[in-house]
């Protein structure tokens, strides 16, 4: 299901995301982790086989979003545009890090947003994160393609 959004013209981060994630009409969004995503094998599976499907293809994803001014616009203000890497979130991170080490047993759970400033209401934070700088990012419940310029088609990106 994917989506693009633009942003303006010469402005830092001015690119498009390519949002997508998986599903089908029986068990919904394959991408959704749940409240617990350490017990959520279908989400672990799918999530695991992106991560390794952008791993063996970086090189051709880093193909189609590549250009002089794109370049010079993820190269100047973001992430290098010859690093395609995946940001995953503080939870994600961990419960790939647990299993790494054998299983993983717990979730790091949403918190609130602590910023000093006691005349705000209580900011709750997802416990995931939101990574600007990496070119793919999980986003909750999808993955987000930042690279992609703020001139460029979606379809070859979307393609790959």
């Amino acid at each position: 299901m994917p989506a693009a959004r633009e942003t303006l013209a010469g402005v830092n981060g001015s690119g498009k995301h390519l949002n997508w994630s998986l599903g089908n009409s029986t068990q919904g969004n394959l991408l959704e982790p749940g409240s617990n995503p350490h017990d959520n094998a279908q989400f672990l599976v799918f999530c695991a086989a992106v991560i390794r499907a952008v791993h063996l293809h970086a090189p051709l994803l880093r193909a189609v979003v590549a250009s002089a001014s794109n370049d010079h616009r993820l190269g100047a203000n973001e992430a290098p545009p010859a690093i395609i890497s995946i940001f995953l979130g503080d939870q994600l991170a961990d419960v790939f890090e647990q299993f790494k080490k054998g299983a993983a047993k717990s979730s790091k759970q949403a918190g609130t947003l602590e910023i000093g400033v006691d005349t705000l209401p209580v900011l709750p934070k997802d416990a995931g994160d939101r990574n600007r700088t990496s070119p793919f990012a999980f986003t909750g419940n999808k993955f987000e393609f930042r690279a992609v310029a703020s001139n460029q088609s979606i379809a070859s990106p979307l393609i790959a």
